[in-house]
């Protein structure tokens, strides 16, 4: 499978604008344990009397989680009995345990739920099959439904104060191939029904002059022709006609077209566009979603639902639908509730001392405004490329540390960043899930929007052994208060005071995101067997203002780790960039032969680590 495009990550808030005091209310939400949202794999099931598909035995739910854990666990050799945080489960790994837990068993399992040290598929069994036995129909609104206006999360604000141009050409878009003879209505229908359960794929801004702007849902009829219910959101491009070697140049162009399509004041906000090559060759289909309603980790939702509605359709199961958990806008009243709570407000004094951390660079070229000048038509990229036994080693290390790996990966490029700013302790934007599902009992694992946040860090390099200074990262990045959440929402939608202090501080000029193996962890089947070879296009506008000056990016697919640094050609020279990276191979290649307390380092003893 090919590659997933990838972008620079999601844009980040700005602190120099004024807090917002717009009154905002708790939702009313459900337990997550009490009521579980009917999936497309078991809407069509016969309901027994408490709802839901049968009641499965523990015997059979350990059976499924262990083969599901046997796909996430590198080391053929693990014990799948052991905790899941012993086996370096990641937190989107959680999120693909909790989607596929209630879309199989129709149970909810909350993610802080599936991230306490002691929790093994032995005592999650237990968990799913406890709650399966007492399970209800959830009560949840129709499909289609509009939604009124809420408040804009912290990102979405941010994010739309920061970018004053031309909003619209701002995407998430991948390009799939089809199976050949996909049925054109029945993708209409599965599409629509896609829609209808996932409201990000609806959501408008609404620009109110002098006030802050707001969200809404637009409803989409659930009867009648899907093609007019869907309206602009579906578009079918008849290719068939077209010889093999024209294909790639035609989807090419249309897909470049695309990009400038969606429009996040009057909709769409997403499109699917499906390339008809006929009855004998794959197809394509475009989906592109503008990034106000959606994040990398919203792709598997979408893609998982699609197939099912489809697959299910296909079998004339006509009462299939799709629905979500919490939807994003209750998420954002949620959040923007959570910040004027005492819990919240606890951690304002944390967010402070992080957020006065020095983290301005230096600039290789003086200018008035560096963020005016830092958009994505003078953004440019150097790759790192390390050997795959360093990146054995760098897993052996990580769980010798007791760390993830890229916590690793982040503790060296404090390194290098101290030494450059020459600063006993500097801050990192790092880019999180954003799922917290202890905000307001939410359930997050099926619903798609724009959850990813930007978490300020502090890195402490104060003097000490590389073991000690490597400590005191993982140790701030697990005290983290709330998952990192709290920061936005208290400087979005805080008190005044706590606010205004947490905005006064100068925006962090580094980001960092350890994308892992995830990149092309897509849950592809039948339908779209595949990520297709023609680029997408453009998904951001040349004015684009990038987040970031620099942004670190790193993955581990096929087992070999990249890092890249995107960086601005108007503000910083390649020299300096290239030189950066030079040293932060250095320093992790360093530390990976740090040992941990009672430790022999990775390779120390003759052996290769793992």
């Amino acid at each position: 499978m090919s590659a997933p495009t990838r972008s620079p990550q999601n844009p980040t808030p700005d602190p120099a604008s004024g807090p917002g005091t717009e009154a905002v209310t708790a939702p009313a939400t459900t337990s997550a344990a009490e009521a579980p949202t009917t999936s497309v794999a078991n809407a069509g099931t016969p309901a027994e009397p408490t709802g839901g598909p049968p009641v499965p035995t523990v015997g059979e739910i350990r059976a499924r989680l262990d083969a599901w854990l046997a796909d996430t666990v590198l080391a053929p050799e693990a014990d799948l009995s052991a905790p899941l945080s012993d086996l370096g489960v990641d937190s989107l790994d959680l999120i693909r345990t909790a989607r596929r837990v209630e879309a199989a068993f129709g149970v909810r399992v909350q993610l802080r739920e599936l991230a306490v040290p002691e929790m093994t598929t032995v005592r999650l069994a237990a968990l799913v099959a406890e709650r399966a036995q007492r399970r209800r129909p959830p009560e949840a609104a129709p499909p289609g439904a509009g939604h009124g206006p809420v408040v804009l999360t912290p990102m979405q604000e941010q994010a739309w104060e920061e970018q004053t141009g031309d909003r619209g050409h701002w995407n998430q878009a991948m390009l799939f191939t089809t199976r050949p003879g996909l049925d054109g209505e029945l993708f209409a229908e599965a599409v629509r029904r896609l829609v209808a359960g996932h409201v990000s794929l609806r959501l408008a801004v609404e620009a109110r002059p002098a006030r802050r702007p707001r969200q809404q849902v637009r409803a989409v009829d659930i009867d009648g022709p899907p093609g007019a219910a869907l309206g602009p959101m579906l578009d079918t491009v008849d290719i068939s006609e077209l010889a093999d070697r024209d294909l790639p140049a035609a989807v090419t162009l249309r897909c470049a077209v695309e990009q400038c399509s969606l429009d996040p004041l009057n909709g769409p906000v997403a499109r699917f566009v499906r390339f008809d090559a006929g009855p004998a060759r794959a197809g394509r289909l475009l989906i592109i979603v503008h990034q106000i309603a959606f994040d990398m980790v919203s792709w598997s939702v979408l893609l998982e639902d699609l197939e099912e509605l489809y697959t299910a359709l296909e079998a004339d199961r006509r009462d299939v639908r799709c629905a979500e958990g919490t939807p994003y806008p209750e998420w954002a009243r949620a959040l923007a509730a959570h910040a004027r709570t005492e819990r919240a407000e606890a951690e304002a004094e944390w967010w402070t001392e992080v957020v006065h951390t020095p983290a301005t660079i230096p600039l290789d070229h003086a200018t008035a405004d560096p963020r005016a000048a830092n958009t994505a038509h003078t953004a440019t990229t150097h790759h790192e490329e390390f050997p795959a036994e360093l990146t054995g080693r760098l897993r052996a290390a990580a769980r010798a540390h007791r760390a993830h790996p890229g916590d690793l990966v982040l503790q060296a490029l404090g390194e290098v960043l101290a030494g450059w700013l020459d600063e006993p302790a500097v801050r990192v934007d790092i880019l999180r899930h954003g799922r917290e599902e202890a905000v307001a009992g939410t359930h997050l694992a099926r619903t798609t929007g724009w959850f990813t946040t930007t978490v300020p860090v502090r890195l402490d390099l104060s003097p000490g052994t590389a073991a000690e200074r490597l400590a005191r990262t993982v140790g701030h990045l697990a005290a983290l208060p709330g998952g990192g959440v709290g920061h936005g929402a208290l400087s979005r939608h805080g008190r005044p005071r706590i606010a205004a202090a947490l905005r006064a501080a100068p925006p962090s000029d580094i980001s960092y995101d350890f994308e892992g193996d995830d990149a092309d962890a897509l849950p592809l089947g039948s339908v779209l067997p595949d990520v297709a070879p023609e680029p997408v296009g453009d998904i951001t506008a040349p004015h684009w203002t990038r987040p970031h000056l620099i942004e670190v990016i790193a993955t581990t697919d096929d087992q070999v780790l990249r890092v890249e640094w995107w960086y601005s050609t108007a503000l910083h020279d390649e020299a300096t960039v290239r030189a950066l990276a030079a040293r932060h191979r250095a320093a992790l290649t360093s530390l990976l032969t740090t040992p941990a307390p009672g430790t022999t380092p990775p390779g120390a003893d003759g052996t290769r680590g793992s």
